[in-house]
């Protein structure tokens, strides 16, 4: 875990309110929880981290269309995180043989394993994440900008929705299926994987604009019958009551009640 923390450093030269010990320990233990997993599940959640967003600066970046948009000033999302993700936290700077040697390129130099059109590519990808809200049981002060301990959420307008490229001339998401893609019914499918938000129509991993809900506007909503099988999968029903899982994935396919 130490090991760990040493590549991927937050340093107190970046984060505000530095007498705080609850926001430093509680980054470390990424580290801790992680130590024996893989790199691949680490940067996904350093990567979430708001003490990393503040260190790098990409919480609160913002899209381009939605800055000239909202402000009609032309600005470009933070490059930082983009840059340094590849550089130091996990490509390098040039590519490498199987043996360890450095590739070269016509020119005969180090062949660079991205440029500075990348990085500007990639920064779009960090658009739009912002600290989650504010809790009670965490130290802080009642000025902070923000709560450091959960991870950061995505606010929808500010992330950027176009293709970004990747780095072997493809777009990353491409070994994701699309929703025209996948087989009918398939949320009633074994493996399908359900996972509790909250009662509010407006759960944070999700952007749903207040005009939506404005007269005249219409939304469809989804209520399952008592009778559905989907129902009692995520019921799991006791003693006359529900008892909802924070994540349920269906073991067998589903009936579909109709």
């Amino acid at each position: 875990a130490w090991a760990l923390s040493q590549i991927l450093v937050v340093t107190q030269n970046q984060i505000e309110n530095v007498e705080f010990s609850e926001i430093f320990l509680n980054y470390y233990d990424i580290f801790v929880k992680n130590a024996f997993t893989n790199y691949f599940d680490i940067l996904k959640e350093v990567s979430c981290s708001p003490m990393m967003g503040e260190m790098l600066s990409y919480v609160g970046s913002k899209s381009m269309p939605f800055v000239k948009k909202d402000t009609t000033l032309t600005s470009f999302p933070d490059e930082n995180y983009a840059r340094e993700l590849q550089q130091l936290f996990s490509l390098g700077i040039h590519e490498l043989n199987i043996d360890g040697t450095l590739k070269l390129n016509n020119q005969g130099l180090p062949a660079l394993t991205y440029t500075d059109e990348d990085v500007q590519n990639f920064a779009r990808v960090w658009t739009g994440f912002d600290h989650a809200p504010r809790r009670a049981n965490s130290e802080a002060y009642y000025w902070d900008i923000g709560n450091r301990i959960d991870s950061m959420v995505i606010n929808g307008p500010w992330r950027d929705y176009s293709p970004k490229a990747d780095l072997r001339g493809g777009y990353i998401g491409d070994g994701y299926q699309l929703c025209t893609d996948l087989p009918d019914k398939h949320f009633l499918w074994k493996g399908a994987t359900y996972r509790l938000v909250g009662s509010s129509k407006l759960p944070l991993l999700h952007t749903q604009p207040t005009w939506w809900f404005s007269n005249g506007y219409s939304i469809r909503t989804l209520d399952l019958n008592a009778s559905s099988p989907l129902y009692n999968e995520l019921c799991n029903e006791s003693s006359g009551s529900c008892n909802f899982a924070p994540v349920v994935t269906l073991n067998v396919n589903l009936s579909c009640d109709t």
